[in-house]
Parts: C-alpha cells; sequence; structure tokens
C-alpha cells in the first residue's frame, strides 16, 4: 500500500554488470546439522512401507525373493554404497542404472519410488494378478504403476495380453482395407449374381461388373436347375460372360452348376462364406432393385428408368452394355437414340478416379488397415462359428484361408479369423546376430556381439560425405587418412 505513491520502473541487471556484489549473496547464513531431520526422514520412509498395497506376509515374501536373487541382492549394495561407474556394471544389473535416482532399500526392501522391485521368481505370478479381469494392456499398466516394478515390465504386459486367449475371443477385428475389382476390359465379361426373397418370392438377380446393367429373373424354386435355366435364359440375351461370381449359396455350390460352368465354357468363383463384401456388386444390385420394387407400383417401368439413367460416368447402363439409350416415357429426340459407343480410354480413366476415391473414403472412414497374413499351423479363432482351427493354407480367392476345425476343413475371411497367439516369425539372415567361431563368451558378450553389424555387410553412410583439406603449412608431411587430399 506504502508503495502505490510511486511510479516506478523495474529493470534486471545481469550479474557480470553489477561492480558492487550483494552482501547477502556472498555471506549466506550457516545453518547447523539439524538433529530432527533424520528422525523425520526415518518416520517418512516408515509411512511408505506402511503405506504399501500388500500385507507384511507378501512384504516378507518379496524381502525373501530379493535376498535370493542375485542382481537385486547387488542392486541393494549399490543403493547403500553408492553406484560405480556406468562401464563397470554389470550386465544384468545395468537395466538399473537408469533408475538409480528412484531405487532406495527400506527395511531391507528394494523398492522404485512407492512400487516394489518384484523379483524374477515373482514376476509370472505377479503378470497373471495384473491381468485379472482379462482388461487391456494400459488398464493392467495403470494397476501396475501403483505398487510393482521391474525392468521390461511394460513389454511383458503387452506380450501377455496379445498371448491371452479369452481376450482374443472378444477382440474386435479391425477393417479391412478396400480392395476394389478392376474394371472389366469388355462390357458383360464379368457378372455377379445372387438371390434374394420378395413378398414370399424368390428371385434371381444377375449383374454386368462393365455397365452395372440389372436382369432379373423370378423363380419357381431355388434349386440348381431353376437358377441354371434362367442363367441360361440371360446369357442368351447379352453372352457368355467370361467370369461369373456368386455367393456359396447350394444353387451355386453344387455339382450341376459347376458342370453347366464348364460346359458353358466360363469361370465360376465363389466369394468368402459370411462376407458379402466379396460379392459386393450384386449384393448392392439387390438392394437396388428391392428398393425399386418397393416405391414404384409397375417393376418393369422403374427397372426401364434405372437402365436409363446416366451413373457418375456420365453413361447410363444400356448405352454402356448395348451402345444406345432407350426410349423411356421421357420424351427424347430421335438423333439420340442412334447407336454409338463411348470413348473406352476417358471412360476407364473416370472409373479409375471413382474407384480411386471410393477406396480412399472408405478406408478413412472405416480406419481401415490390413491384417497380418497368417501361416498353416497358426491358431485362431474363427468369429462367426466361435470354435478354435488351425490354419491348413491359403484359399484360391484373396484374404481366404482354408481353416480345419473339428467340424471339418472350413473356407473363412482373414477377417474371421483371430489369432490365438502372435507367430513368432524366423529371422532372415540379415537378423540374425554373427558371432565369433570360436566364441565361449558370456550372455552379455553375446549381446553385445548382436549389436555389431555382420562381418561381410558395410554400413551404409546415412549422411553425404565431404573432402577436407587439410592446411596449407602441412604441406610435405605425412597426414595418413586423416584428411582425403594432401595439401597442394
Amino acid at each position: 500500500m506504502r508503495l502505490m505513491r510511486y511510479s516506478f520502473t523495474i529493470s534486471r541487471v545481469p550479474g557480470k554488470h553489477i561492480t558492487t556484489a550483494d552482501v547477502l549473496s556472498r555471506a549466506p547464513e550457516r545453518m547447523g546439522c539439524d538433529e530432527t531431520l533424520g528422525a523425520k526422514i526415518d518416520l517418512y520412509a516408515h509411512q511408505v512401507i506402511s503405506g504399501l498395497p500388500a500385507t507384511e506376509k507378501r512384504l516378507q515374501e518379496i524381502r525373501e525373493q530379493q535376498d535370493k536373487d542375485e542382481t537385486l541382492k547387488q542392486i541393494k549394495l549399490y543403493c547403500k554404497n553408492g553406484w560405480p561407474d556406468k562401464l563397470k556394471i554389470p550386465g544384468p544389473c545395468f537395466p538399473y542404472h537408469q533408475h538409480a535416482g528412484d531405487l532406495t532399500v527400506e527395511n531391507d526392501l528394494l523398492l522404485k519410488g512407492m512400487c516394489k522391485v518384484i523379483p524374477k521368481r515373482l514376476q509370472k505370478d505377479i503378470l497373471t494378478r495384473l491381468h485379472t479381469g482379462h482388461q487391456g494392456i494400459v488398464k493392467s499398466w495403470e494397476r501396475a504403476k501403483q505398487s510393482v516394478w521391474w525392468p521390461g515390465l511394460s513389454s511383458q504386459l503387452q506380450q501377455l495380453v496379445a498371448d491371452c486367449e479369452t481376450c482374443a475371443k472378444v477382440r474386435q477385428q479391425p477393417r479391412e482395407t478396400l480392395m476394389p475389382t478392376e474394371f472389366p476390359t469388355w462390357p458383360w465379361e464379368l457378372v455377379g449374381a445372387d438371390l434374394f426373397e420378395w413378398s414370399n418370392s424368390q428371385y434371381l438377380v444377375a449383374v454386368d461388373y462393365f455397365s452395372r446393367y440389372i436382369e432379373i429373373a423370378k423363380l419357381s424354386s431355388t434349386t440348381s436347375a431353376a437358377a441354371i435355366d434362367h442363367l441360361k435364359s440371360i446369357f442368351t440375351r447379352h453372352g457368355i460372360p467370361t467370369e461369373l461370381r456368386s455367393d456359396n449359396g447350394p444353387q451355386f455350390s453344387s455339382e450341376q452348376f459347376q458342370k453347366f460352368a464348364s460346359e458353358w465354357g466360363f469361370a465360376h468363383t465363389t466369394s468368402s462364406p459370411r462376407f458379402p463384401q466379396s460379392n459386393g456388386e450384386a449384393e448392392r444390385a439387390v438392394r437396388t432393385v428391392k428398393s425399386l420394387l418397393q416405391k414404384e407400383g409397375d417393376p418393369y417401368l422403374s427397372l426401364m428408368a434405372y437402365r436409363a439413367t446416366p451413373l457418375a460416368n456420365g453413361h447410363s447402363h444400356a448405352e454402356l452394355l448395348m451402345g444406345r439409350k432407350l426410349r423411356t416415357t421421357v420424351p427424347i429426340l430421335p438423333s439420340c437414340l442412334n447407336p454409338g459407343w463411348t470413348n473406352i480410354s476417358k471412360l476407364r480413366e473416370r472409373e479409375g478416379k471413382e474407384r480411386e476415391k471410393q477406396w480412399i473414403w472408405f478406408n478413412n472412414r472405416h480406419r481401415a488397415q490390413d491384417l497380418t497374413g497368417l501361416h498353416p499351423g497358426d491358431q485362431v479363432w474363427i468369429t462367426d462359428m466361435k470354435t478354435n482351427g488351425t490354419i491348413s493354407g491359403r484359399a484360391d480367392t484373396p484374404r481366404s484361408y482354408l481353416v480345419e476345425t473339428p467340424k471339418g476343413l472350413l473356407r473363412r475371411d482373414r477377417s474371421h479369423l483371430i489369432t490365438l497367439k502372435e507367430t513368432k516369425t524366423e529371422p532372415t539372415e540379415q537378423q540374425v546376430p554373427v558371432l565369433p567361431e570360436n566364441s565361449s563368451s558370456p550372455v552379455s558378450n553375446q549381446v553385445q556381439q548382436s549389436l555389431l553389424p555382420p562381418c561381410n555387410q558395410t554400413t551404409e553412410r546415412r549422411y553425404p560425405t565431404r573432402e577436407r583439406d587439410p592446411p596449407r603449412y602441412l604441406k610435405g608431411f605425412d597426414l595418413g587418412r586423416r584428411y582425403s587430399r594432401a595439401p597442394e
């Protein structure tokens, strides 16, 4: 309050510019030894020990195991007598050096802050207790940080959760990246087929991958013979495709249908069981047809209007398949009905850009990622069947595997398979550490050798080389390899 009547300016002056030293900074008050300081420290240590989340019996067990562990026994001596030079620390004790400031010994118990240092014999039991309730990596690590610690605890917890079979069975698989079908070379080259039900009736849908032209047929029955008869009628109008894609329904997986494909000369490819996304074009055609049947009283008019509507590439389904526009109930100039093919190269370019947009949007929208590949012998959990299986090999279709189960050999997409235990890949030749032929050194020497590059490989420089010229006054002296060039 007394200074409010003054208007002053505060400025900082470096100490080297102050000619007269501050008296108080040059003559500090000498403090005597506080006799109660040691008692306060002992009291604080006692409170820390009494506040540890463990019973006295459990603490005594940890003390005994720490004394039996040679590494922790040495760490206790370092904490009491002081740590040696970093280069003189033995290999097993080296991971503890970076935490030397946090390691203490209270009541013959080795602690890191408020956490007990667990010896190796008790680590497996503690890991199992930390994973009680089958919580994830983050939750288990949060529990561990409250009471226990040892070097490598985080990585061991991560491996434990990854190998836990119970956690793997309920783990959610990430969406796989979109795998667009390559745009066909000509119309009706690749055709998709599927069955659907509407108003207590069964229908067959066939769609062209080039023009997205849809054909519909009402089935009298759901047998293979009925589906084959209608497909023959469709093929008679548009020709036989090179490949026909369908799901694994009994109409398409029967021996009769395989015989039909062989006689008519087209390849038949089935999607992965219970994975309709791999037959996406036909599934989307079914959705479109159901919408047309639901909204319009006359299904033929609605189907004709759909076939005459331009796509995103600027051409209608009929134009891409038959090379002409359809005459509908909407008035149109007669000159527009003249046949004429579109520019195929521009069409491919537009289709490629459109599919690239869809690929980017799908992967960003679902945060899709490619799942790791599986190998024969890997143990997996089949999510749709709730059973274990063993990978037998890859199937013919992409991202599909043959799985051996108690019920027999099955084919499933990678998204249905969860690895029960992470497969350890064999190291390549470049990953194998090169040791001397007559090496009989202990483990610490092997670790040092594994950090060195192989003898038959040269380490690539990650920065550009520079020529260093020696000074002129050293002209005539033998400088060895210190400089790249001798002085002129």
